[in-house]
Parts: C-alpha cells; structure tokens; sequence
C-alpha cells in the first residue's frame, strides 16, 4: 500500500509540527482559502505503509469487559476531555498524533469547510428557509445534533465529522425517520476495540464501528417527498459483499498491522488499527481499482458499419458504481480513431437522474435534497456487476482504425473559490480516468 505525508505534532505544543509520516492519498488539495477543490491533487509524499504503524497509537479506557492486557503510560499535558459536551479533535490529536493527522486530511474533516459544500449550502440557503437547509448540518457537521448550533458559530461544529462525533455513538436506529441515533457525548468514547485503555477517558467497545450501520446514519437519505436520494448503505446491504460480511470499513479504513504507540506512551500490541482518512471518490486508487473495461469484440457490418462490445464491470466497489449523490457519474467514453485521430465518439453514462416536480432533470445538490420529486433513470453499476454494452458507429468511410474505450468517473458540481479576495462559486468538474483499452477494426478487404 502506498501512503500519502502526515504531519505529527510536538504533544506539548500542536502547532509545531515535530516529524512526517504517512497516510493514504487523495485527489482533493488544498486551495488558497483553505476550501477543497475536487480533482486537485495534494502535495503529499508517499511512502510505504510500515512507517505509519509505527506512529499509531489507539484510545483506551475500560468498558464492561476491559481486561489490562499492557502496560499504559502516560507523559505529557493532560488535556480536558470535555465531560458533557464535544471535545475538539485538537484535544484527541495531542494522544493520537498520526491517526489526528491521518484524519486531517480526509473528506471528514473537511465535510463542513470543503468548497462543493459551501457552494450547495450557501445557494441552498439563498433560495430556502435556512430551516430547510439546516438539516445538511445533520450530516456535515454533525454535533449540532446536541450542540444545535447551526448558525456554524463553534469550532467543533466547523471541524466537520469530528473524531468525537463518531466515538460518541452509542447506537442507531435505521427503522426510524433519518437514522436517529443515540449520543452517549462526555468522557466514555466507543470504538471496535477490545480491552483498551487510557489514561484521559473510559472506552467501551462498540460492535457498531466495525459495522456497516455506523455509516448508514450519513449515507442513506430519503428526503421529505420519499425519494432516495443516498443509498450507499441499502447498496451494500442488498449486495454480495454484506452476504460475505464485509463492511464498509474493510474498504474506507484500511486496517494497518503494527505495534500502535506514540510519543510518550507505550501500550499493548495490536493487530491493527484502521487508517481514518476514510477514502472514497476523492482517492484515485480508491476510484481506479473499483472497475475495469474489456473490449471484447470489434466487428465490421458490412462495408460502412463498426460493432463493438464491451463489458464495464464494478470489480472494486462494495456499493453502486457511482454511488452516494446523483451528481456522481461514470462514463465510458468510446472513440472511433482513423490513424491516431478521433473521427467518431459515443457516450454511455452510468448514473441516476433525478426529477423535479416539473418532470425536469435535477443538476445541483441542494435542489436534489429538497425537490426532488421522483427518479427518471438509474442505470448505475450494482456490486460485482459485468454489464456488457454495445455501441455501433454508422457510415465509417476509413477502410481501417482503431477504437478507444475509456471509463471515466465524473462529477460536475460548483466550488466556492477566492478571487480577489472574494469568494465566489465557480463551476468546477472532476474527471478521473478509472481503465482504458485500444483494440483494432477489421479491414474491409478493400
């Protein structure tokens, strides 16, 4: 595995940066207001993956069937961990150095200050009642669910999906409206790990973080007119890999063998920890090992006409292919060529349509959550699907060619740029090439 640089930070000062590490990598960088921009890659470096292990170190504390099974020291400031509110993920990172750092650079932590969703937020509010776009908090900045701060005025709530939110669930309740879930917010953090400990909080084991239904509370949204409009989660359920019981952890936190330590602690071995940088969309390993393409016939029909077949086959994705918003798409891009260039090209789009209550085709993700009224089309790519598609090209004059098929992943959307020292929401389209494969056309004897 290949891993992209981490920063871990001086315990007794977190703004200093004291040595690098490694996470896995993303598309998304940085810009210069601090938003992220899909399709731009970061400055990261990558290495392998034994140098991250090295550097992790997991929470303890002691639930119900805690069992010592190391020795725990701790050496350092004692930081508070709040006991009937949030507490920041700065305060989680003093202790957990390279999982803090390996987090900071995932769509988590970036789900509330991210561009794209600051262009949908704030043109959602534009148009709505912010009653109506405040429930985009639910999931993007997901301590309001106790904090109720939706003006967005705390800095917990600005840190996105916050390492307290997440060790804070005690359960979930799928059968119920919106996934109501059960926040146990203080000094006991949940996790999947058996028998650990910690000096700074209690811990108690939580089958549901190694489950699929921890994820389900965010990825699976029906809106107010009943419509699907997220559905990794039923997905996955319906799907081979939830039969196999393979989760979505299995995918989107790798877990990393290795002794989990940190400075100025020592603790138990573990068998591994999962890498929190949470991939999806944004990774490009993550996007390009999800499919594959296979030309497996060109055919000439006739003298003027050109067949070809090719299955598209979602090899790498537990959920459909694309999944989550509607705006996500694949595309398998087909190109007739006549020696090196494109003289004829087709589209075939994986994707669901949304429709609003004019029977008009939804573009932007607030309108998605709000209005849609019903789904026009779904042709997205189930898990572990082969679907073979047939394109022919029609009045070919070159008595000879090529063809290119190449299946891209798509997402057009608006980011939230700064221009002149001023924000503005721009168009922004993200295109990642996932396979590609050339085959020639037969001759026409002529």
């Amino acid at each position: 595995m290949s891993l992209l640089r981490i920063s871990v930070v001086d315990r007794a000062d977190p703004t200093r940066i004291l040595w690098h590490g490694i996470g896995r990598g993303a598309v998304s960088g940085p810009t210069e207001t601090g938003l992220i921009e899909p399709g731009v890659r970061g400055a990261h470096i990558r290495r392998n993956a034994w140098l991250f292990t090295a550097f992790l170190m997991v929470s303890g504390g002691c639930g119900d069937d805690s069992k010592d099974t190391g020795s725990t020291t701790f050496v350092g400031p004692v930081l508070k961990v709040e006991t009937d509110t949030f507490t920041s993920a700065e305060v989680c990172g003093a202790c957990h150095q390279a999982i803090h750092a390996c987090w900071q650079q995932s769509m988590h932590a970036r789900a509330f200050s991210n561009g794209v969703f600051q262009a949908a937020y704030r043109a959602g509010t534009a148009v709505y009642q912010s009653e109506r776009t405040r429930m985009c908090l639910n999931c993007h900045a997901p301590t309001v669910h106790v904090t109720q701060d939706y003006a967005a005025e705390s800095p917990i709530t600005r840190e996105g999906v916050t390492c307290d939110f997440c060790h804070s669930l005690r359960s979930v309740d799928l059968g119920a409206p919106q996934q109501k879930m059960d926040l146990d917010v203080g000094q006991t953090k949940y996790g999947p790990l058996k028998h650990a400990q910690s000096p700074a909080h209690r811990v108690r084991n939580s089958g549901l973080h190694s489950s699929s239904e921890l994820c389900a509370v965010c990825h699976e949204y029906r809106n107010d007119h009943g419509v699907a409009i997220l559905e990794t989660y039923s997905e996955w359920k319906t799907s081979p890999y939830a039969e196999e019981g393979t989760h979505c952890q299995a995918c989107h936190m790798v877990p990393v063998q290795g002794r989990i330590v940190s400075l100025g602690l020592t603790a138990a071995a573990r068998e591994g920890v999962n890498l929190h940088d949470i991939s999806g969309s944004h990774d490009l390993e993550q996007v390009r090992k999800a499919a594959t393409i296979e030309v497996l016939s060109v055919e000439r029909l006739g003298q003027s006409n050109v067949l070809v077949q090719i299955s598209v086959n979602n090899v790498g994705a537990g959920h459909c292919l694309p999944t989550g918003l509607p705006s996500h798409r694949v595309v398998l891009e087909v190109n007739l060529m006549d020696r090196g260039r494109v003289v004829a090209q087709q589209r075939i789009e994986f994707a669901k349509v949304l429709l609003n209550d004019r029977m008009i085709p939804i573009a932007f993700e607030e309108e998605m959550f709000l209005e849609a009224r019903s789904i026009k089309i779904d042709t997205r790519l189930k898990p572990k699907e082969k679907r073979t598609v047939s394109v022919t090209f029609r009045d070919i004059q070159s008595p000879e060619g090529q063809i290119g098929a190449s299946l891209f992943y798509e997402y057009s959307t608006r980011t939230m740029k700064l221009r002149e020292d001023k924000e503005v929401s721009e168009p922004t389209v993200m295109k990642i090439l996932i396979a590609s494969q050339k085959r020639a056309v037969p001759g026409t004897g002529r």
